[in-house]
């Protein structure tokens, strides 16, 4: 990103807001709702898109409180390598940044409420926890960014309660199965998260971070990346074989191609490409998202009559 962007423009805000990272919010929603189609046979559009606007906006939330507090911890030295953050580069003030956070926290309870309204209290829990880790994160006196948790939080948060919650908003039930899924797109959105702390193992070092990627070391490391990257194949793998009318799951193979050679990349690339190799394991987790969710609606087309969803059903206002 060009370093000479004007304090405050819309380009600044951009540069706070981090839109590309909306898609590691949206990708449990898809599965989510692929899910419930498969497995219950529902789907209603305005819980889809309140459930999509709410994480999207605990995401945004996330990413400025992180910036945001990067600055303030002094976290960050000239010598990173990685995405400019906006407050260290003075592109947004701090006093504008915590505003936005707090309306971005008004606004992801006033989703909360809604979800809440519809979910009860499984998603109260959930939307508690989402808001206070997305805040915990790089936030408060002890910030789980400074720990080997924050790829286990990303497990938690954007895999098994993303995908599991969003079931349970559209059917108001629970199955099992859920949790592979769940646990496929946790596992690779976790992968996001260490690669980035991989590139920055040395600057994290020298500020008090201890990440796992710090942890276990890069050798080490590439074997850990290579887990988060290859298990979801099998996991989904074994829940289409489990089932016959399973076997649109399969689809999730089309996405191996992609996924086999960045583990190689990883242990070739220089420091400074790491970045290129972050975006494409963000690529691979929505690629991936979007095959579960395609595979969803092909086993709901397989297993459920026609005329199961109506357009009433579809659009009823679930208040």
């Amino acid at each position: 990103m060009k370093k000479n962007i004007k304090p405050h423009s819309l380009e600044a805000w951009l540069a706070f807001f981090r839109p590309k990272t909306l898609w590691i919010a949206a990708a449990p929603v898809l599965v989510g709702t692929g899910l419930a189609l498969a497995f219950d046979g529902k789907f209603n559009f305005w819980i889809f898109l309140l459930t999509l606007l709410g994480a999207m906006t605990i995401q945004a939330m996330s990413n400025m409180v992180n910036d945001y507090a990067y600055n303030v911890r002094k976290a960050e030295r000239s010598d990173r390598v990685g995405i400019p953050r906006a407050t260290t580069e003075g592109w947004i003030s701090m006093d504008a940044a915590k505003k936005m956070i707090g309306a971005m926290i008004v606004l992801a309870c006033l989703f909360g409420i809604a979800l809440i309204v519809i979910g009860g209290w499984a998603i109260a829990l959930i939307a508690f926890l989402s808001i206070l880790c997305g805040y915990c994160y790089m936030g408060g006196p002890k910030p789980i960014a400074y720990t080997p948790f924050g790829e286990f939080l990303v497990f938690l948060f954007y895999g098994l309660f993303a995908v599991g919650g969003t079931f349970w908003l559209q059917t108001l039930s629970f199955n099992i199965l859920v949790l592979i899924p769940g646990t496929a797109l946790g596992l690779i959105g976790a992968a996001v998260l260490f690669i980035n702390n991989y590139r920055d193992v040395e600057h994290d070092l020298s500020v008090g971070r201890r990440t796992l990627a710090a942890v276990v070391g890069k050798k080490v490391g590439v074997f850990v990346y290579s887990c988060m990257i290859y298990i979801p194949f099998i996991i989904v793998g074994w829940l289409s074989i489990a089932n016959h009318s399973y076997w649109p799951f399969l689809f999730i193979l089309l996405a191996l191609p992609r996924a086999s050679f960045l583990p190689s990349i990883l242990k070739k690339t220089q420091q400074a490409d790491i970045t290129f190799l972050m975006l494409r394991t963000i690529k691979l987790e929505v690629l991936f998202a979007l095959l579960l969710t395609i595979a969803g609606i092909g086993v709901f087309y397989l297993t459920w009559p026609l005329g199961s969803l109506s357009a009433s059903t579809i659009f009823a206002i679930p208040f």
